[in-house]
């Protein structure tokens, strides 16, 4: 019993053991298979990624430039129109009533043209007043003039009856002195005569110095009397061109702008009463954004396009206020405008605000801001690939601008608006 118990070594050799089943993960062709899932995967997500960073466009659908080194002008563009150089109120000269209106806005008009005429009751009665004044004055002139003249005659007159009594007086001394030496005439007759003479000589005497004072004073007085015509005269002048500048008339020729007059009514003196522009002259009034007008200052350079020639000119003044998001800047012509120009035609301009030297810029990409940072597409060397990359740009100008960072001379940029791909990093050019 004991033998049939033990077991043959042999015969539990030569028994087939059972098969143990491994786990998952220790089979090699579960992780083969793993793996290559995610090779796909990975492979597909950056086909995806690839796919959806590139995009194909066309070459010839582009506006390429180059950035450029050297130097770099910058402009401000403007717009506006050709005005008069010289734009003038005129003012009422005196308080008076509008009796005439002889000229409308827009009419042409020569310098000295009646504008406006005006009535004023008393500055015609002071004209009258000084007219009779000047005329009394000088009749009284000419009455002295007379009577001096005849003061001076009478003098002469009796100057000369005096030298006859005197030549009269010398001829019967120098007889009476031969008889009184004769003892023919007394001495006491011949001292007499000798007195008598010499009262004469002391009385011509006398009567040519008042004769010389008579003319003096003659002239004194006649003096007075001409200063005094001439200051009527100068009033009746005076209030004669104030009755005459009632009639209000154009100080230059040129165009009527405006008309602050109408007939009946009641001026004051100094009210405007009439603009008028002379056409001798014409300037540039220009509108700049009022982002550009920091940068604008008189003196500078400025370029005008009439449309029918180009004129040059330099900036006259910048208006300090901003009206409607621009700034109203005069500019003064130092060219000839071309044949034909005329006040209120409308130019474009641009201004000349800086010049700077060694820098890089190049023609302003679409949307390009001045001082911001925005990305634009590079062309690669052989130009079958634009990359995007970030790019900070300085001043512009109307065409062009500087770039401060991210580029490089020689580099060729997609100028074109590229807003549509601005969720790829890399464009496909073909």
């Amino acid at each position: 019993m004991s033998s049939e118990r033990k077991s043959d070594p042999l015969a539990s050799m030569d028994a087939p053991r059972a098969a143990r089943k491994r786990p998952w993960w220790h089979r090699h062709g579960t992780w083969i298979g793993i793996v290559a899932v995610l090779l796909l995967a990975g492979a597909g997500w950056a086909w995806r990624v690839s796919a959806r960073n590139v995009a194909r466009v066309a070459l010839r659908s582009l506006y390429i430039g180059t950035v450029q080194h050297g130097t770099f002008a910058v402009r401000v563009r403007a717009t506006g129109k050709l005005v008069p150089a010289q734009s003038r109120w005129i003012a009422a000269p005196a308080t008076g009533v509008v009796e005439q209106v002889w000229v409308e806005p827009g009419q042409q008009v020569r310098r000295g043209q009646p504008l406006v005429t005006l009535s004023n009751p008393q500055l015609a009665n002071a004209a009258q007043s000084a007219a009779a004044a000047l005329a009394a004055a000088r009749a009284d002139l000419i009455a002295q003039q007379q009577s001096e003249q005849s003061a001076v005659l009478n003098e002469r007159s009796t100057i000369a009856s005096m030298k006859v009594n005197l030549e009269s007086s010398a001829m019967h001394v120098a007889a009476d002195r031969k008889l009184a030496a004769e003892g023919i005439v007394g001495h006491f007759q011949y001292a007499d005569e000798k007195l008598r003479y010499g009262l004469q000589q002391k009385q011509l005497h006398l009567e040519q110095q008042r004769l010389a004072r008579l003319i003096s004073g003659n002239r004194a007085l006649l003096r007075a009397e001409r200063e005094r015509v001439e200051q009527q005269a100068v009033l009746t002048a005076l209030r004669e061109s104030q009755l005459g500048q009632l009639t209000v008339r154009a100080p230059v020729s040129g165009e009527i702008e405006e008309i602050n007059a109408q007939m009946g009514e009641q001026v004051s003196v100094g009210a405007d009463l009439a603009r008028v522009s002379s056409a001798d002259a014409l300037m540039a009034q220009l509108h700049v954004s009022q982002y550009s007008a920091g940068s604008v200052k008189p003196g500078l350079a400025v370029h005008i396009d009439t449309h029918d020639g180009l004129v040059a000119g330099r900036v006259l003044r910048v208006d300090p206020t901003v009206k409607d998001g621009v700034v109203t800047v005069d500019v003064r012509l130092t060219g000839t405008p071309p044949a034909g120009s005329r006040a209120n035609e409308s130019v474009d301009a641009t201004i000349r605000v800086a010049i700077l030297h060694h820098v890089d810029y190049l023609v302003r990409p679409a949307g390009a801001r001045s001082g911001k940072k925005d990305h634009v597409f590079v062309l690669s060397p052989r130009g079958d690939l634009a990359t995007r990359h970030t790019v900070r740009f300085g001043v512009g100008s109307i065409h062009h601008i500087e770039v401060v960072s991210g580029l490089h001379a020689g580099e060729r940029v997609v100028l074109s608006d590229t807003s549509a791909y601005a969720g790829y990093r890399v464009l496909q050019l073909h």
